[in-house]
């Protein structure tokens, strides 16, 4: 069973990516340009999934403030992406992904000394807002197609990782922890948001 649900979570959230990336890409055929709005809406959408279920795959402690945290760091970021041209549209991302670091040391502050398993939150969240942040690559790779670009370097970016991601985790099912559905998603989620401020480099370079 964790492995039917690790395997349709790969498969749902690249479906998604490859979705919003060809969503994006209909209007260069009618010489509208490239519309961000549908990738960003995909991105948001999976990174309040992977928010919601990554600390109770981890089984923290009051895992909603982190769930909060993850999720706000990721949309704005996701939101800079979206709305800042060329030629840096992810220019706020550190910033996004700081104010996060900032958010994750106050909330265990406010948590107390006494607090269970402060260690294992704050890691925890540090890793959670790597990919929540990271996954506005996906919406700023698609900025590049106003250089000359393909879009498709999205869907076949997204193809390609989820089916690495699927491979790995399949490979280490017998030796993953237990989980939730959503712990599941979230643990299949990570490495494919956090790779696309991968995607979005790697093409920057090709540009060069």
């Amino acid at each position: 069973m964790r492995s039917k649900t690790i395997a349709a979570a790969a498969v749902l959230a690249a479906a998604a990516l490859i979705a919003g990336a060809v969503a994006a890409r209909a209007g260069l055929e009618d010489g509208a340009g490239v519309s961000v709005y549908p990738m960003a809406g995909v991105v948001a959408v999976l990174i309040a999934v992977f928010a919601y279920g990554w600390p109770r795959l981890l089984k923290l402690p009051d895992p909603w403030h982190i769930t909060w945290l993850l999720l706000l760091a990721g949309w704005a970021a996701t939101l800079a992406a979206t709305l800042t041209a060329l030629p840096s549209p992810m220019q706020w991302m550190p910033l996004c992904l700081g104010l996060g670091v900032v958010g994750v040391f106050g909330s265990q502050l406010v948590r107390g000394t006494g607090a269970t398993r402060r260690l294992e939150s704050t890691l925890a969240a540090l890793l959670g807002l790597l990919a929540t942040t990271f996954a506005s690559g996906w919406v700023a790779v698609l900025n590049l197609a106003v250089l000359g670009t393909n879009p498709l370097i999205v869907p076949v970016g997204a193809a390609v990782v989820a089916l690495l991601t699927l491979v790995v985790l399949l490979i280490l099912a017998g030796r993953l922890p237990r989980s939730t559905y959503a712990g599941s998603a979230a643990m299949t989620l990570a490495p494919l948001l956090a790779s696309g401020t991968l995607v979005y480099f790697t093409q920057r370079l090709l540009l060069q």
